[in-house]
């Protein structure tokens, strides 16, 4: 088997494996293959475009039979208040004949350590398999609550500021991005979105797509809020799906989303719409019996840390000290040894190998949701291969629960 990142004429390869692994249609699957990698590069519509060539493949030993592929998305997120480049993991694809071969296995193994000297700090995926997954660093990321609300039941929140739909020539980019950017920016491994992931705005025609785009202003003119809706069916209720998009930059831009599809109950009985697991609604929505509100809890996605070094420099710690950490990791052989770190009044001063004695011992999977937040010292007991050398009021200065979220599919 031959592993390596793809040549330009394999680009088309690429696309047809991601067509029959995820069942899409490949509409320009007439296209040569150089007309069509001229096409995306000359018009990118995605970031995966823009990278196409930081696709890797793995190959039977004739060097161009493909077997296995997927692509690595650079991005820019949010973490602790500093902004890391991570590698986003899409487009996993094995043909049926060639899969339990180590394709994907075999990529992994060479992409972790390329990511790790292009400067990675951290990668993220959506996994089919968490197990699968795991073997190669992954683990349990961001979480996120889908709310269904009944808009009958909801309180008549007052909205003091203006709406304005998005249409062909409205001009409201560089609002919604003040809004996203403000949203983004509370969470960890929130992606920082350029140019490229705001296509959609101009291109967006409600009249055309049947989903529906608006922003809000406060009285004042500041952008606080952007929701797109779409109407839907399921199970003979008529629902307004906020899914895709549902953006606030404070408690007052959620009541006034709230607000505008209270606007439209006449028409349709519920709302639903993803919230980080971290905002609290008992308050802002007082009566939840009678079916008013529902919640669902759902994993979302997998987090890697790739440079530990990187990540502790610019973690966010509590208070002033000192942790040893030590690292164990099998595809990125730099994170291995024991790593003090000390801060001070929650900043980190120094980050260097030692030869001390561990306060803690973790697989580079548990260090990367330790460390990302998703958990902290109360929930030891949920994780059996950590192994705690100290008392956990130390190591609860490094390691606590932190507000994450992702809404960036790729």
């Amino acid at each position: 088997m031959i592993v390596r990142k793809i040549r330009p004429e394999e680009y088309k390869r690429v696309a047809e494996f991601c067509a029959l692994a995820f069942q899409w249609s490949f509409e320009e699957s007439a296209l040569a293959p150089e007309a069509l990698l001229e096409k995306i590069q000359k018009n990118p519509e995605s970031r995966q475009d823009l990278y196409w060539d930081w696709q890797w493949a793995a190959f039977a030993d004739d060097d161009r039979t493909m077997m296995s592929t997927f692509t690595v998305i650079p991005y820019q997120v949010h973490f602790d208040g500093h902004v890391l480049p991570m590698a986003g993991i899409g487009g996993v694809a094995t043909l049926p004949e060639y899969r339990r071969q180590g394709g994907i296995r075999a990529c992994f193994e060479k992409a972790l350590p390329d990511m790790y000297e292009r400067g990675m700090a951290l990668s993220y995926l959506y996994p089919f398999s968490t197990v699968f997954y795991r073997k190669f660093g992954y683990e349990l990321g961001c979480e996120r609550d889908l709310y269904k609300i009944r808009l009958e039941g909801m309180p008549a929140f007052e909205a003091n500021g203006t709406f304005r739909l998005l249409e062909p020539g409205s001009e409201l980019g560089s609002d919604i991005r003040q809004v996203y950017d403000a949203f983004a920016s509370r969470y960890n491994l929130m992606t920082c979105d350029d140019d490229i992931e705001y296509d959609w705005v101009k291109k967006a025609n409600p009249f055309r797509d049947v989903a529906y785009t608006y922003l809000y202003r406060s009285a004042d003119g500041t952008p606080k809020g952007v929701l797109t809706y779409k109407p839907i069916v399921d199970h003979g209720q008529r629902i307004l799906d906020c899914t895709e998009r549902f953006w606030f930059s404070d408690v007052e831009g959620f009541k006034v989303l709230i607000h505008l599809l209270m606007r439209l109950k006449a028409d349709h009985s519920h709302a639903q719409f993803f919230l980080p697991t971290d905002v609290q609604l008992g308050q802002i929505i007082p009566e939840w019996s009678f079916g008013n509100v529902e919640r669902q809890r759902q994993a979302h996605g997998m987090v890697r840390v790739v440079n530990a070094v990187d990540v502790l420099r610019s973690a966010r710690m509590r208070g002033t000290g000192d942790l040893t950490i030590e690292l164990h990791d099998d595809q990125i052989q730099q994170n291995n040894g024991c790593f003090r770190v000390a801060f001070e009044n929650g900043t980190v001063t120094a980050v260097e190998k030692t030869e001390a004695a561990p306060d803690i011992v973790l697989s580079i999977q548990d260090f990367s949701r330790l460390i990302c937040g998703r958990y902290d010292m109360s929930d030891l007991h949920w994780l059996p291969d950590v192994k705690l050398l100290c008392s956990p009021e130390k190591a609860a200065r490094v390691f606590y629960r932190k507000p994450m979220y992702i809404n960036r599919p790729f």
